[in-house]
Protein backbone atom coordinates (compact mmCIF):
# COMPACT_ATOMS: atom_id res chain seq x y z
CA UNK A 1 0.00 0.00 0.00
CA UNK A 2 2.84 2.36 0.83
CA UNK A 3 4.54 1.70 -2.48
CA UNK A 4 1.26 2.33 -4.29
CA UNK A 5 1.05 5.83 -2.81
CA UNK A 6 4.61 6.88 -3.68
CA UNK A 7 4.12 7.62 -7.41
CA UNK A 8 1.22 10.10 -6.85
CA UNK A 9 3.26 11.94 -4.21
CA UNK A 10 6.21 12.13 -6.57
CA UNK A 11 3.97 13.35 -9.36
CA UNK A 12 2.44 16.02 -7.12
CA UNK A 13 5.88 17.12 -5.95
CA UNK A 14 7.13 17.48 -9.51
CA UNK A 15 3.97 19.28 -10.64
CA UNK A 16 4.08 21.80 -7.80
CA UNK A 17 7.84 22.30 -8.10
CA UNK A 18 7.76 22.91 -11.86
CA UNK A 19 4.72 25.17 -11.62
CA UNK A 20 6.16 27.26 -8.79
CA UNK A 21 9.68 27.51 -10.23
CA UNK A 22 8.37 28.61 -13.61
CA UNK A 23 6.19 31.33 -12.12
CA UNK A 24 8.90 32.51 -9.73
CA UNK A 25 11.35 32.76 -12.62
CA UNK A 26 8.86 34.79 -14.66
CA UNK A 27 8.07 37.12 -11.74
CA UNK A 28 11.77 37.57 -10.97
CA UNK A 29 12.46 38.55 -14.57
CA UNK A 30 9.57 41.03 -14.69
CA UNK A 31 10.31 42.64 -11.31
CA UNK A 32 14.03 42.80 -12.02
CA UNK A 33 13.40 44.39 -15.42
CA UNK A 34 11.14 47.03 -13.87
CA UNK A 35 13.65 47.81 -11.13
CA UNK A 36 16.45 47.95 -13.70
CA UNK A 37 14.49 50.42 -15.81
CA UNK A 38 13.88 52.64 -12.77
CA UNK A 39 17.58 52.51 -11.93
CA UNK A 40 18.55 53.38 -15.49
CA UNK A 41 16.16 56.34 -15.52
CA UNK A 42 18.20 57.77 -12.68
CA UNK A 43 21.66 56.91 -13.99
CA UNK A 44 21.38 57.25 -17.78
CA UNK A 45 21.89 61.02 -17.70
CA UNK A 46 25.10 60.63 -15.70
CA UNK A 47 26.33 57.83 -17.97
CA UNK A 48 25.70 59.81 -21.14
CA UNK A 49 27.24 62.87 -19.50
CA UNK A 50 30.50 60.91 -19.33
CA UNK A 51 30.19 60.17 -23.08
CA UNK A 52 29.95 56.41 -22.48
CA UNK A 53 27.06 55.95 -24.89
CA UNK A 54 24.93 52.84 -25.25
CA UNK A 55 27.84 50.63 -24.22
CA UNK A 56 28.00 52.43 -20.89
CA UNK A 57 24.27 51.99 -20.32
CA UNK A 58 24.49 48.26 -21.06
CA UNK A 59 27.57 47.89 -18.85
CA UNK A 60 25.78 49.52 -15.94
CA UNK A 61 22.65 47.41 -16.47
CA UNK A 62 24.57 44.12 -16.65
CA UNK A 63 26.78 44.76 -13.63
CA UNK A 64 23.90 46.04 -11.50
CA UNK A 65 21.55 43.19 -12.46
CA UNK A 66 22.66 40.58 -9.83
CA UNK A 67 21.98 42.99 -6.96
CA UNK A 68 18.56 43.82 -8.41
CA UNK A 69 17.67 40.13 -8.81
CA UNK A 70 18.62 39.58 -5.18
CA UNK A 71 16.17 42.28 -4.13
CA UNK A 72 13.40 40.95 -6.36
CA UNK A 73 13.52 37.29 -5.30
CA UNK A 74 11.43 37.48 -2.05
CA UNK A 75 8.50 39.23 -3.71
CA UNK A 76 8.85 36.99 -6.76
CA UNK A 77 8.41 33.89 -4.60
CA UNK A 78 5.25 35.32 -3.05
CA UNK A 79 3.80 36.43 -6.39
CA UNK A 80 4.69 33.14 -8.05
CA UNK A 81 3.02 31.20 -5.24
CA UNK A 82 -0.04 33.46 -5.42
CA UNK A 83 -0.38 32.95 -9.18
CA UNK A 84 -0.04 29.17 -8.87
CA UNK A 85 -2.41 28.75 -5.93
CA UNK A 86 -4.98 31.19 -7.34
CA UNK A 87 -5.07 29.33 -10.64
CA UNK A 88 -5.44 25.97 -8.92
CA UNK A 89 -8.11 27.30 -6.55
CA UNK A 90 -10.24 28.94 -9.24
CA UNK A 91 -9.99 25.79 -11.40
CA UNK A 92 -11.20 23.70 -8.42
CA UNK A 93 -7.92 21.76 -8.43
CA UNK A 94 -7.33 22.54 -4.76
CA UNK A 95 -10.84 21.30 -3.93
CA UNK A 96 -10.11 18.05 -5.78
CA UNK A 97 -6.84 17.59 -3.92
CA UNK A 98 -8.57 18.24 -0.60
CA UNK A 99 -11.22 15.67 -1.47
CA UNK A 100 -8.37 13.20 -2.11
CA UNK A 101 -7.08 13.86 1.42
CA UNK A 102 -4.40 16.51 0.82
CA UNK A 103 -4.16 18.83 3.83
CA UNK A 104 -2.98 22.43 3.83
CA UNK A 105 0.19 21.39 5.62
CA UNK A 106 0.91 18.77 2.98
CA UNK A 107 0.25 21.34 0.26
CA UNK A 108 2.80 23.66 1.86
CA UNK A 109 5.35 20.86 2.11
CA UNK A 110 4.90 20.02 -1.57
CA UNK A 111 5.85 23.59 -2.49
CA UNK A 112 8.67 23.83 0.03
CA UNK A 113 11.45 22.07 -1.99
CA UNK A 114 11.13 24.48 -4.92
CA UNK A 115 11.19 27.42 -2.48
CA UNK A 116 14.34 26.09 -0.83
CA UNK A 117 15.99 25.66 -4.25
CA UNK A 118 15.30 29.32 -4.99
CA UNK A 119 16.68 30.16 -1.54
CA UNK A 120 19.91 28.29 -2.23
CA UNK A 121 20.29 30.09 -5.55
CA UNK A 122 19.74 33.43 -3.81
CA UNK A 123 22.36 32.52 -1.19
CA UNK A 124 24.90 31.72 -3.91
CA UNK A 125 24.01 34.95 -5.68
CA UNK A 126 24.52 36.92 -2.46
CA UNK A 127 27.80 35.18 -1.65
CA UNK A 128 29.51 35.12 -5.04
CA UNK A 129 27.85 36.93 -7.96
CA UNK A 130 26.45 40.10 -6.39
CA UNK A 131 29.58 41.22 -4.44
CA UNK A 132 31.83 40.75 -7.47
CA UNK A 133 29.40 42.45 -9.84
CA UNK A 134 28.96 45.43 -7.51
CA UNK A 135 32.74 45.72 -7.13
CA UNK A 136 33.21 45.65 -10.90
CA UNK A 137 30.49 48.28 -11.24
CA UNK A 138 32.16 50.55 -8.67
CA UNK A 139 35.55 50.09 -10.36
CA UNK A 140 34.14 50.86 -13.82
CA UNK A 141 32.24 53.88 -12.49
CA UNK A 142 35.37 55.25 -10.83
CA UNK A 143 37.64 54.63 -13.82
CA UNK A 144 35.29 56.47 -16.17
CA UNK A 145 35.07 59.53 -13.91
CA UNK A 146 37.09 62.39 -15.41
CA UNK A 147 36.66 64.66 -12.37
CA UNK A 148 36.91 62.39 -9.31
CA UNK A 149 37.72 65.21 -6.90
CA UNK A 150 34.38 66.84 -7.71
CA UNK A 151 32.16 63.78 -8.18
CA UNK A 152 33.16 61.27 -5.47
CA UNK A 153 32.04 61.66 -1.88
CA UNK A 154 34.32 61.73 1.14
CA UNK A 155 34.24 58.87 3.63
CA UNK A 156 35.88 57.61 6.81
CA UNK A 157 37.22 54.17 7.63
CA UNK A 158 39.23 52.51 10.35
CA UNK A 159 42.17 50.19 9.83
CA UNK A 160 43.05 48.40 13.04
CA UNK A 161 43.42 51.26 15.56
CA UNK A 162 43.90 54.05 12.99
CA UNK A 163 41.14 56.25 11.57
CA UNK A 164 41.43 57.52 7.99
CA UNK A 165 39.52 60.19 6.09
CA UNK A 166 39.50 60.15 2.28
CA UNK A 167 38.32 63.33 0.61
CA UNK A 168 37.96 61.83 -2.87
CA UNK A 169 39.22 58.92 -4.95
CA UNK A 170 39.69 58.07 -8.61
CA UNK A 171 41.13 55.59 -11.10
CA UNK A 172 39.30 52.66 -9.54
CA UNK A 173 40.46 53.49 -6.02
CA UNK A 174 44.12 53.75 -6.99
CA UNK A 175 44.27 57.54 -6.51
CA UNK A 176 43.28 59.17 -3.21
CA UNK A 177 42.91 62.87 -2.51
CA UNK A 178 42.85 64.99 0.67
CA UNK A 179 43.95 62.27 3.08
CA UNK A 180 43.92 62.55 6.86
CA UNK A 181 45.24 59.83 9.19
CA UNK A 182 44.61 59.72 12.93
CA UNK A 183 46.83 57.27 14.77
CA UNK A 184 45.68 55.85 18.09
CA UNK A 185 47.27 53.55 20.63
CA UNK A 186 45.73 50.36 22.00
CA UNK A 187 43.71 52.40 24.52
CA UNK A 188 42.19 54.56 21.77
CA UNK A 189 44.17 57.69 22.62
CA UNK A 190 45.41 59.91 19.81
CA UNK A 191 49.19 59.68 19.35
CA UNK A 192 49.61 61.45 16.02
CA UNK A 193 47.98 62.75 12.86
CA UNK A 194 49.10 62.95 9.26
CA UNK A 195 47.72 64.75 6.24
CA UNK A 196 48.57 64.35 2.56
CA UNK A 197 47.40 65.88 -0.67
CA UNK A 198 47.39 62.69 -2.75
CA UNK A 199 48.27 59.01 -2.65
CA UNK A 200 48.75 56.55 -5.52
CA UNK A 201 48.66 52.76 -5.45
CA UNK A 202 51.35 51.10 -7.57
CA UNK A 203 52.79 47.58 -7.38
CA UNK A 204 51.20 46.79 -4.03
CA UNK A 205 52.35 49.99 -2.29
CA UNK A 206 50.80 53.35 -1.52
CA UNK A 207 52.94 56.33 -2.54
CA UNK A 208 51.86 59.31 -0.46
CA UNK A 209 52.75 62.84 -1.58
CA UNK A 210 53.21 66.01 0.47
CA UNK A 211 52.75 64.31 3.81
CA UNK A 212 52.74 66.33 7.02
CA UNK A 213 52.96 64.70 10.47
CA UNK A 214 51.78 66.16 13.76
CA UNK A 215 52.77 64.40 16.97
CA UNK A 216 51.34 65.71 20.26
CA UNK A 217 53.83 65.91 23.14
CA UNK A 218 53.17 66.81 26.79
CA UNK A 219 53.91 70.51 26.27
CA UNK A 220 54.03 70.94 22.51
CA UNK A 221 53.09 69.58 19.09
CA UNK A 222 55.89 68.33 16.88
CA UNK A 223 55.39 69.04 13.17
CA UNK A 224 57.29 67.04 10.60
CA UNK A 225 57.06 67.39 6.84
CA UNK A 226 58.25 64.28 5.00
CA UNK A 227 57.19 65.14 1.46
CA UNK A 228 56.79 61.81 -0.35
CA UNK A 229 56.34 58.63 1.64
CA UNK A 230 55.86 54.98 0.69
CA UNK A 231 53.60 52.67 2.69
CA UNK A 232 54.05 48.97 2.04
CA UNK A 233 51.80 46.23 3.43
CA UNK A 234 49.17 48.82 4.33
CA UNK A 235 46.38 46.24 4.38
CA UNK A 236 44.15 48.50 2.26
CA UNK A 237 43.81 47.91 -1.49
CA UNK A 238 41.99 49.92 -4.19
CA UNK A 239 39.18 47.36 -4.07
CA UNK A 240 38.82 48.02 -0.34
CA UNK A 241 38.55 51.74 -1.08
CA UNK A 242 35.76 51.09 -3.59
CA UNK A 243 33.85 48.87 -1.17
CA UNK A 244 34.21 51.24 1.78
CA UNK A 245 33.04 54.21 -0.27
CA UNK A 246 29.58 52.58 -0.61
CA UNK A 247 26.92 53.17 2.04
CA UNK A 248 25.88 49.53 2.50
CA UNK A 249 27.82 47.27 0.11
CA UNK A 250 27.00 43.62 -0.56
CA UNK A 251 29.81 41.67 1.08
CA UNK A 252 30.76 38.00 0.99
CA UNK A 253 31.07 35.99 4.20
CA UNK A 254 34.82 35.78 3.69
CA UNK A 255 35.15 39.57 3.55
CA UNK A 256 32.97 40.08 6.62
CA UNK A 257 34.94 37.48 8.55
CA UNK A 258 38.18 39.32 7.69
CA UNK A 259 36.68 42.56 9.02
CA UNK A 260 35.26 41.10 12.23
CA UNK A 261 38.06 38.73 13.20
CA UNK A 262 41.23 39.78 11.38
CA UNK A 263 41.20 43.57 11.63
CA UNK A 264 40.57 44.33 7.96
CA UNK A 265 39.74 47.93 7.08
CA UNK A 266 36.06 48.85 7.48
CA UNK A 267 33.86 51.92 7.18
CA UNK A 268 30.76 50.74 9.06
CA UNK A 269 30.11 49.87 12.72
CA UNK A 270 30.81 46.29 13.79
CA UNK A 271 27.09 45.76 14.40
CA UNK A 272 26.35 46.36 10.71
CA UNK A 273 28.88 43.70 9.69
CA UNK A 274 27.47 41.22 12.21
CA UNK A 275 24.07 41.73 10.64
CA UNK A 276 25.50 41.33 7.14
CA UNK A 277 27.18 38.08 8.21
CA UNK A 278 23.81 36.41 8.87
CA UNK A 279 21.83 37.92 5.99
CA UNK A 280 22.62 35.24 3.35
CA UNK A 281 21.67 32.40 5.68
CA UNK A 282 18.26 33.85 6.51
CA UNK A 283 17.20 34.10 2.85
CA UNK A 284 15.71 30.55 2.61
CA UNK A 285 13.70 31.17 5.80
CA UNK A 286 12.43 34.48 4.42
CA UNK A 287 11.26 32.76 1.24
CA UNK A 288 9.50 30.05 3.27
CA UNK A 289 7.72 32.83 5.17
CA UNK A 290 6.63 34.40 1.90
CA UNK A 291 5.24 31.05 0.78
CA UNK A 292 3.37 30.67 4.06
CA UNK A 293 1.79 34.11 3.74
CA UNK A 294 0.59 33.26 0.22
CA UNK A 295 -1.10 30.03 1.33
CA UNK A 296 -4.45 31.49 2.58
CA UNK A 297 -5.59 32.05 -1.02
CA UNK A 298 -6.42 28.33 -1.22
CA UNK A 299 -9.47 29.07 0.97
CA UNK A 300 -11.06 31.31 -1.67
CA UNK A 301 -14.42 29.77 -2.69
CA UNK A 302 -14.34 28.93 -6.42
CA UNK A 303 -17.62 30.83 -6.91
CA UNK A 304 -16.05 34.04 -5.59
CA UNK A 305 -13.39 33.94 -8.28
CA UNK A 306 -11.25 36.99 -8.83
CA UNK A 307 -13.60 39.17 -6.75
CA UNK A 308 -11.95 37.94 -3.57
CA UNK A 309 -9.63 40.33 -1.74
CA UNK A 310 -7.62 37.46 -0.29
CA UNK A 311 -4.72 37.80 -2.81
CA UNK A 312 -4.49 41.51 -2.02
CA UNK A 313 -4.41 40.72 1.70
CA UNK A 314 -1.71 38.08 1.18
CA UNK A 315 0.38 40.46 -0.91
CA UNK A 316 -0.09 43.14 1.74
CA UNK A 317 1.09 40.71 4.40
CA UNK A 318 4.21 40.03 2.33
CA UNK A 319 4.94 43.74 1.98
CA UNK A 320 4.32 44.19 5.70
CA UNK A 321 6.82 41.45 6.47
CA UNK A 322 9.47 43.12 4.30
CA UNK A 323 8.88 46.50 5.97
CA UNK A 324 8.91 45.00 9.47
CA UNK A 325 12.11 43.11 8.72
CA UNK A 326 13.74 46.28 7.42
CA UNK A 327 12.82 48.20 10.58
CA UNK A 328 14.12 45.51 12.92
CA UNK A 329 17.30 45.04 10.90
CA UNK A 330 17.89 48.80 11.11
CA UNK A 331 17.92 48.40 14.89
CA UNK A 332 20.46 45.61 14.47
CA UNK A 333 22.65 47.72 12.18
CA UNK A 334 22.63 50.50 14.77
CA UNK A 335 23.65 48.08 17.53
CA UNK A 336 20.39 48.58 19.45
CA UNK A 337 19.56 44.88 19.10
CA UNK A 338 22.00 41.95 18.96
CA UNK A 339 22.49 40.54 15.47
CA UNK A 340 20.78 37.15 15.88
CA UNK A 341 17.54 38.45 17.48
CA UNK A 342 17.40 41.26 14.90
CA UNK A 343 17.74 38.74 12.07
CA UNK A 344 15.19 36.15 13.24
CA UNK A 345 12.61 38.37 14.98
CA UNK A 346 10.65 39.36 11.86
CA UNK A 347 10.50 35.82 10.34
CA UNK A 348 9.33 34.36 13.67
CA UNK A 349 6.58 36.97 14.02
CA UNK A 350 5.53 36.44 10.39
CA UNK A 351 5.41 32.66 10.87
CA UNK A 352 3.21 33.06 13.95
CA UNK A 353 0.94 35.45 12.05
CA UNK A 354 0.74 33.11 9.05
CA UNK A 355 -0.12 30.07 11.17
CA UNK A 356 -2.79 32.02 13.07
CA UNK A 357 -4.23 33.21 9.76
CA UNK A 358 -4.40 29.67 8.38
CA UNK A 359 -6.01 28.34 11.56
CA UNK A 360 -8.62 31.10 11.38
CA UNK A 361 -9.39 30.17 7.78
CA UNK A 362 -9.64 26.48 8.72
CA UNK A 363 -12.27 27.32 11.35
CA UNK A 364 -14.47 28.84 8.67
Amino acid sequence: MTQAHRPPRRVLLMAFSQGLLGRVLLCTFVLSALMEILSLLEQTTLILGRHLGLKGVLTYAILHFPAIVLQAIPLSVMMGALFLLMQMTLNSEVASLRAAGLSTVRLYLLMLPATLVVGMIAMALHEFAAPQAELQLARWWSQTDRHPQDDTRAFWFHSRTDIVHVGAFGRGGRDLYSLALFQRNADGLLIGTATAETANYEKGEWHVHNMRWLSPQPNKVVVKVTGDHTIGQAGVTPDDILVMSQSYPILSTRKINAILHHGAAASLPKAAYRMALFLPYIIPLNLCVMLLLALPVVYIPPRTGTRSLMPVAALGAGFGFIVLQGLIQALGNAGTLPAVPAIVAAPIMAIMFGIAWLLKMEER
